[in-house]
This record gives structure tokens, sequence and C-alpha cells, in this order.
């Protein structure tokens, strides 16, 4: 008795060690509560999708604590400084993929994206708030699309495209100091009503020469035939599987506007991809990343307004005060190092789940062994129904 007492004494000498390793170690923190979610669902009409609302709740005897560590990742921490759950962020960005029932499962155990009250229900919009969980899924794919070995410029471009014009939120809750608002490009609003009056420069061009001489920041000088110019704008001229108005304001910015030379990068890059059928120049693809770089710094930056610095007065420590869980996640990924470390989605289609990998490793695509081996499991099953056919 006396030797299993004295065992349990030294694992609790170490569980308090390695609790403070693991404190000494994170590089922010960050507390909630878990929350009561439910829904109400809203009929309005039989045409029409059901509005569907979340109400949720703060439950104060459900606290919770997050921690980031290095090649760790967001985690959550037990009361005993053990993990309690890993990849919280990998978790957090495959829920618009997942049921009802994983996501109220999500808020109950982790709490809400933004602080809530506990005396009452708050209500939310239930595809608002995916949207934005949405946003933060593709902010973390354009990261890993720009910085994977082998790259794929296509989904870089569309994902830039989505990001770029993304609708933006504003959400305010009882609990929030502030209104949070999503990311906003003042490059989307001129991009929505271009200039389409040709300069002085540009007429001079025109009755000179058939082609307008555009100061390309990937070609140096562009040669764009004139004729064709017009034909864009007037909706003549169309690209197959490209929007139309998408097509005509592209055009317009390329030839009418410059601003600052990160604009003139992302007009220049978006003309090239959309007006040209052969996209293999290097120099393209490299300003394409240059650009993807550009909007994952933009839409991190725009999502630390909630962080800021603290000094612990008792550790003699620096540290940062964390406002939400949405913040949380963001700086997350503000720590990720991707030419080492990058967010992948699981290849098991029934999980979805976004896993840390180094980003050399091309051959580890599963989140885990039992992702692999269901995936294996129903490849099996697959091919033995289609030897009995």
């Amino acid at each position: 008795m006396t030797k299993i007492m004295t065992l349990y004494r030294e694992d609790r000498i170490k569980l308090a060690e390695n609790k403070d390793i693991f404190y000494e170690n994170f590089l922010f923190r960050f507390d909630g509560y878990g929350c009561d979610c439910v829904e109400d669902i809203i009929h309005i009409s039989p045409d029409e999708e059901p509005n569907i609302t979340f109400k949720l709740q703060a439950l104060p005897e459900n606290k919770v604590t997050f921690a980031f560590a290095a090649k760790k990742g967001l985690v959550r921490i037990a009361p005993n400084g053990t993990v309690d759950e890993e990849n919280i962020l990998g978790s957090l960005i495959a829920l618009p993929s997942k049921s009802d029932k994983v996501l109220k499962q999500f808020i109950k155990n982790n709490g809400f994206i933004f602080p809530v009250g506990s005396l009452s229900y708050e209500e939310f919009n239930k595809q608002q708030v995916l949207s934005i969980i949405e946003r933060l899924r593709l902010t973390v794919d354009l990261m890993t699309a720009a910085n994977e070995i082998n790259k794929d410029y296509n989904k870089i471009f569309s994902i830039i495209l989505k990001l770029l014009f993304a609708e933006e939120f504003r959400i305010k809750t009882e609990s929030m100091e502030h209104e949070y608002t999503s990311c906003h490009y003042s490059y989307s609003d001129i991009f929505r009503n271009p200039p389409t009056d040709i300069s002085y420069e540009r007429s001079q061009e025109e009755f000179n020469s058939d082609v307008f001489q555009i100061k390309d920041s990937i070609y140096g000088i562009y040669p764009f035939n004139i004729g064709e110019y017009y034909d864009i704008i007037g909706g003549y001229q169309s690209k197959q599987g490209i929007n139309s108005t998408l097509f005509r304001n592209i055009t317009a910015m390329y030839v009418n506007y410059n601003g600052s030379l990160i604009e003139r990068k992302i007009t220049d890059v978006l003309f090239h991809c959309i007006y040209e059928t052969d996209n293999s120049s290097q120099k393209l693809k490299d300003t394409l990343v240059e650009v993807a770089n550009y909007i994952v710094g933009q839409e991190i930056n725009a999502n630390l307004k909630g962080i800021h610095p603290v000094y612990d007065s008792t550790k003699m420590m620096p540290s940062w005060k964390v406002d939400s869980l949405l913040c949380a996640a963001y700086f997350s990924i503000f720590y990720l190092k991707p030419n080492l470390e990058l967010y992948r989605p699981c290849a098991n289609p029934r999980c979805g789940k976004y896993f840390l990998v180094k980003t050399t490793s091309t051959r580890k695509i599963y989140c885990s062994p039992d992702c692999c081996n269901r995936v294996t499991q129903d490849r099996y099953r697959k091919n033995n129904r289609a030897k009995k056919e």
C-alpha cells in the first residue's frame, strides 16, 4: 500500500511538472465557456428554405481553456494541465460540412466563436455563422495551397476570387465590447463599379495604333487589342465558364485603373488568369502566389483586432488577451510557418477534419490511422461488390 501511494504521489508530481512545462511553452491562452445550443426553425412559405436560428447561452459551470503551442496547434486543456482535445482549429473549420449534431456538440464542448451571455439565449443566423467559419477555412486552404510543394494554381486562383469578393459580415453579441466585422477589401468596391471611360493617354493610343500598351506588373508592357477591349466592355465577347460581369469588370480595371502596386498585381493576375488560355508562365504563377499570400495576410490581420498584449505581473511574463474563439483560431494560423507546416483536410470523405502536417510531407493524407483504415476497408468492400456484379 505504501508503495502504491508513493507511485501515486510520483505520478502527481510528474503531472504537475508536465503541466508547468506545457504552460511555459504555449504562445497564448484563451479562457471561455461551453454553451447550450438549440435551434429554432421558422418555415416562411412552402417554396422557401426555412430560416434556421441558433439560440446560444454560455454555461459558466463548463469553463474551457485553450492554448496554442508550437507543433501542437490550438488545443483544449483540462484543469490538470493535460491536453483534453487536440487540433481545435481542424475541427472548427470542418464544421460547415458536418451535421447539426456535430456542430452543436462542438459548441457545447468548446463554446461559440464569439462570447455570449449566461443569463438568457442569444440568437444567431445559422448560415451567417457557418459562412464566417467557412471564410476561416478558405484562409487556411489558401495558405496551404500557396505553400504546397506541388501547387494547384487553379485552386489558388479560385480561392482568391472567393475571399476577395466574399460577403461581409457584422455581428455583435451582448458580451462583446465591439462589433465583429469581417475583412473588407477596398479593391472590391472599385471592382464592382470599375472605370470604363478611357483616359486621354489611351485616346492617343487609340488614334495612333490598334493596341493599348498596358504597364503590366507581370510582363512589363503588354499590348492589348483595342477592338477586343470594346467588344468585352460592350458584352459582345465572353469567356466560356467565366461570369460575364467578372470578365467585363476585370478588363475595365486592367486598362483603366492602376491604384497601388498590390492592386495592380491583383488586377494583372485576375486578368491574365481569365483572359489567357495558356497560364503556364512562371512569372504569372509567382505573382499569383504573391497575391495569395497578401490575401491570407489581410484575412489574418483583420481578425486579430480582438487580441491585446498584457503583462502578467505575478509571473513577470508577457502574455496575450484573446477576446473570442474565432480570434484564437486566426491567431493560431498567425503563428504557423507555412514553409515548415500546413493544415490539410483528411482524405477520408467521412471525416474532412483538417490536420497539421509537415510541408514536405506529400504522402500523409489522413489525419489518423483510423481514417486510413476506414478508407482502405471501404475500398476493399467496394472492390468485392464490383467483382460479384
